[in-house]
């Protein structure tokens, strides 16, 4: 048996934070004196604090390590998986803040320059789609409704018609109560996201079948370019939209993209249309 103090150099877990371990019952002293309370602990119990430092650093919640730090190879397996997704998710989302400082600090160099787009009405007719509506945590977490709607696609056998059409609506309702983000979050958003097929099936679980809503009339601004560029558009649309005052926008903003990494490989190809709808006031 290995009193405590030995027990934490050979583990390199601190005394302290083996007391806490036994307190929160997540590591246990093999045995304990019940006059002095001095704690020991078994030379076995070696492994089983290893795992526990290990699933600490990795991340995992004590909740989660405790019930992982006695589970087989394939509970664990699944779990450190899971985390691996996870992790992978948090290093994208950084890697995009990284990059949008990178830029905002570009943009802070040249003087704050704003992107001025061309802005033009038009008409929009319906047309049948299929489309999923999900909550995300932010608008930066677009991607993850699209690839839901796409294995959802593919796993149905529902393919787009041609040309190739996708959209997303960005809605304000039910942002913060869904299922998807997290219940309550001030930054969690609904999302719509659709594309045009000819199939004409019935609702299947989170999957809608319908005709889109027909646009008499819509701001439509083209962006050229990586989806970068997108952000300043709706500040440019503002300003136009303020030297309009007869018109007032009428209905979520309607991003289509005509061209995108599934037919451009350079992202300056890529081509994204915003259908902002519209009516002349009164």
């Amino acid at each position: 048996m290995l009193q405590i103090g030995e027990f934490s150099r050979l583990s390199r877990i601190s005394v302290r934070m083996l007391r806490h371990y036994d307190q929160v019952g997540l590591l246990k002293p093999a045995e304990q004196d019940v006059q002095t309370g001095y704690r020991r602990y078994a030379v076995s119990q070696l492994a089983e604090a290893n795992r526990i430092t290990v699933l600490r650093d990795l991340g995992f919640p004590i909740r989660e390590i405790g019930r992982l730090a006695h589970a087989d190879d394939g509970e664990l397996a699944r779990a450190l998986d899971d985390r691996a997704r996870e992790l992978e998710e948090g290093i994208g989302r950084e890697q995009r803040r990284l990059a949008d400082l990178r830029r905002f600090r570009q943009e802070v160099e040249a003087g704050g320059a704003a992107i001025s787009c061309e802005v033009t009405l038009v008409s929009v007719p319906s047309y049948q789609v299929v489309a999923l509506r999900m909550e995300l945590a932010g608008y930066d977490e677009e991607r993850r409704a699209w690839e839901r709607l796409g294995a959802l696609m593919g796993e149905r056998g529902i393919t787009p018609s041609e040309p190739y059409t996708e959209y997303c609506e960005f809605c304000d309702e039910g942002a913060g109560s869904g299922s998807s983000g997290p219940a309550g979050d001030d930054t969690a958003v609904m999302v719509e996201v659709a594309v045009a097929t000819d199939a004409h099936g019935e609702d299947d679980g989170p999957l809608r079948f319908y005709r889109s809503a027909a646009l008499p009339l819509a701001a439509s601004i083209k962006v050229y370019g990586p989806y970068e560029n997108i952000a300043p558009v709706y500040a440019s649309f503002a300003r136009w939209l303020e030297d309009h005052p007869a018109l007032r926008m009428a209905g979520p903003t309607r991003e289509v993209a005509h061209r995108g990494p599934w037919n451009a490989c350079d992202p300056q190809d890529y081509l994204t249309e915003f259908l902002v709808p519209v009516r002349k006031t009164a």
